[in-house]
């Protein structure tokens, strides 16, 4: 005998997100009160701080070390999101409106989903140099 799939319609992405933004699914959410900082997942796995400050800075000026890839602290290797943190809010603003569009913004090619960050840094991020991050 042979093997069944079920094959079924994927889900409606969420409205208020990138990604349901770029597919029509809903408009962008509102941005936080004085946000400069947006998360960016998707990334691949090989992309730099560099990397992801190249792709980036078209939508504004972003901090001195501004640019923080989250890392496995036992061997290093990023896990595929970053926090960016623009020096004004308008440039978190157009990060987040540009990658809703439809192939808006990607990192080496790779398309990616940049939203709003309101949470606070873990206690626990280190930079890549390993100091605790504030």
């Amino acid at each position: 005998g042979g093997r069944y799939i079920a094959i079924k319609e994927a889900n409606v992405p969420r409205p208020g997100t990138t990604a349901g933004a770029g597919l029509g699914a809903g408009g962008i959410r509102e941005q936080p009160e004085n946000c400069k900082t947006v998360f960016v997942k998707n990334l691949p796995y090989h992309a730099t701080e560099e990397d992801i400050l190249e792709s980036m800075r078209v939508c504004g000026k972003i901090l001195d070390d501004g640019v923080r890839v989250v890392r496995n602290n036992q061997n290093g290797q990023s896990k595929g999101f970053a926090y960016v943190e623009y020096k004004t809010m308008e440039g978190a603003l157009a990060a987040v409106q540009k990658a809703a569009k439809p192939f808006g913004m990607s990192v080496l090619g790779r398309p990616v989903f940049v939203d709003y960050d309101e949470g606070h840094v873990k206690g626990s991020f280190r930079g890549r140099d390993g100091k605790l991050w504030t």
